[in-house]
C-alpha cells in the first residue's frame, strides 16, 4: 500500500522532531562526558592512602563509565544526525532512549567511583611518642621492620631499637 503524501510529511515531521529531541540530549551527554572524564583526571589520592583494591575497584568504575558514556554518546549521535532519511522511527526512538540510560549509567559510574575519595583517613600519621633508656623522641612513624622502627624527627630519620624501649605511646602533637 502506498504511503499518501500527508503521511510521508507526518512521517518526515515525526522524524524531524526525534532528531531535535536527540540533539538536545546530545548537549547534555557531552556535558556528562565532560563531568565523567574531568572527574577521571581530578583524584584526591597520591596511591598511598586508600587500599589498592579500592584504587582497582575506582579505577574500573572510572573506565566503565567513560566507556558507557562514549556508547551512549554514538547512540544520540546516529538519531541526532541520521546518515539517510529515517525509516524506522521506533527504532530511533529506542536508539534514544538506549543512549540516554548509558549516559545515567555513566554518571553513576562515576559519582561510585569518586565516593572512593571519602575513604576514612587511618592514624598512620600521627606521631608516637617513644621512650627509651637514653630519652624521649617524637615523630611520625616511617619505617619499621622485626626490631626497630624509623620515626621522623626535626627532618632527620632516627632508628629506635625495640629492645630498648620503655614506653610507646600515640600522641595528638610532638
Amino acid at each position: 500500500m502506498a504511503e499518501t503524501p500527508e503521511q510521508r510529511s507526518e512521517q518526515f515531521a515525526t522524524a524531524a522532531a526525534l532528531s531535535a529531541s536527540a540533539r538536545e540530549w546530545h548537549k547534555l551527554q557531552v556535558a556528562a562526558l565532560a563531568f565523567v572524564g574531568l572527574c577521571g583526571v581530578l583524584t584526591g589520592d597520591n596511591g598511598t592512602r586508600l587500599p589498592m583494591w579500592l584504587q582497582s575497584a575506582a579505577g574500573v568504575l572510572a573506565l566503565l563509565a567513560l566507556a558507557s558514556a562514549a556508547i551512549g554518546l554514538l547512540l544520540v549521535a546516529v538519531v541526532a544526525w541520521p546518515l539517510g532519511v529515517p525509516t524506522d522511527l521506533t527504532a530511533g526512538a529506542r536508539r534514544l532512549r538506549a543512549g540516554v540510560g548509558f549516559t545515567c549509567v555513566a554518571v553513576g559510574l562515576t559519582a561510585l567511583s569518586a565516593s572512593s575519595n571519602w575513604w576514612p583517613q587511618s592514624d598512620a600519621d600521627r606521631p608516637v611518642q617513644v621512650s627509651t633508656d637514653s630519652g624521649t623522641a617524637c615523630g611520625p612513624i616511617v619505617d619499621s621492620a622485626a626490631g626497630w622502627v624509623d620515626l621522623e624527627v626535626e627532618d632527620t630519620v632516627l632508628r629506635v631499637d625495640l629492645t630498648s624501649v620503655t614506653s610507646l605511646r600515640a600522641v595528638k602533637s610532638c
